[in-house]
């Protein structure tokens, strides 16, 4: 199954949509979303059980000299995979600004599927995340991958969002009546998740105003950049940092104005082993903190029982697990079971 090609109307609406969204986050004062129904778990290191749609189509980002550029970083960085990149410029010739999809193949056997829209950093390939949004489409979640080069700002969370309203809307569309929008997760990395965490401090309040059953149940900030203040934040969120980041170091901003200032919501912050800044762009298996990031997702999407053993209760698994050197969480987080 492939995700069906947007019409030259069905693009200007999305982004036109994106605008409005944002206009309203602007007057808009915070909320934040009631728990999740309850599913099954499932190992989140590994493959989900759905096979995953999706049109887009990568290539090796060293087929291009920018992409190659890119290519020697993440290398350096001791990146095991080659990254992958899509034509999107200046890695080919196609539109730098564009949104690409991922779902379950099997989403019309589906009820509905929650949604997470997941931002790249900056100047980085929608591609380099194909593993990631492919990774977390076969664990039963829509993934949206807004982009427009820079995606360091909460247009483009919102034009995300966007898409996925007008993909849930369109009878031609295989989303059509398939995207749980009462369950729709920001996420991000680098600059993105900069973009992620700004778009979690404006949508909440105005979510029922951009469609009734929309809700923005968390934020997933992994190695965010700095514009983004945790004291914005009213919604669970979870901070993911790199032991051998030194573009965003555990021990800047990524703590000092932002988990540090989460205050109005539960939080936690933890520093992945042997991770680098390239390393959410690498394979699965090698980005240490991916079954964290994936597990936090369904917790906050369907409370599943062993992602929330992870996050909530006095015994509360992260702090333990070995693929990281700290995890911390806040005062609100602690009251959480």
């Amino acid at each position: 199954m492939r995700t069906s090609v947007l019409t030259a109307a069905a693009k200007v609406a999305i982004w036109t949509t994106a605008v409005t969204i944002l206009a309203g986050a602007l007057v808009a004062g915070p909320a934040w979303a009631q728990p999740a129904p309850t599913v099954n778990g499932d190992i989140f290191a590994t493959a989900g059980p759905h096979p995953v749609a999706t049109s887009v189509r990568t290539n090796p980002c060293s087929a291009s000299i920018y992409g190659m550029i890119k290519h020697i970083g993440a290398k350096l960085l001791g990146n095991h995979d080659d990254p992958t990149c899509t034509q999107a410029f200046p890695y080919g010739l196609a539109s730098p600004i564009g949104i690409n999809t991922y779902h379950p193949a099997d989403v019309a056997e589906m009820t509905t599927a929650p949604l997470v829209v997941l931002i790249p950093g900056y100047a980085a390939d929608p591609g380099m995340y194909d593993a990631l949004a492919r990774h977390w489409a076969s664990h039963g979640f829509i993934v949206t991958i807004p982009y427009d080069y820079f995606n360091s700002m909460p247009h483009v969370a919102a034009a995300g969002l966007a898409m996925a309203i007008v993909a849930d809307r369109d009878p031609s569309s295989p989303l059509f009546g398939k995207v749980d929008l009462d369950h729709t997760i920001l996420a991000g990395h680098s600059a993105g998740g900069q973009a992620a965490l700004q778009g979690a401090a404006l949508l909440p309040p105005i979510a029922r105003a951009i469609d009734p059953t929309l809700t923005i149940r968390g934020v997933l900030a992994i190695e965010p950049g700095p514009l983004a203040l945790g004291s914005l934040l009213t919604v669970p969120s979870l901070f993911l940092t790199g032991s051998n980041d030194f573009v965003v170091p555990d021990f800047a901003w990524v703590r000092w104005w932002q988990y540090n200032l989460t205050s109005r919501a539960p939080a936690w912050i933890a520093n992945a082993r042997a991770t680098s800044h390239a390393s959410p762009i690498d394979g699965i298996e090698h980005f240490a903190a991916a079954p964290t990031a994936t597990a936090w997702l369904a917790y906050l999407a369907y409370d599943d029982a062993a992602a929330r053993h992870r996050f909530l209760g006095a015994d509360w698994t992260l702090r333990h697990d070995p693929a990281f050197l700290t995890a911390e969480r806040n005062a609100l987080a602690d009251q959480l079971n």
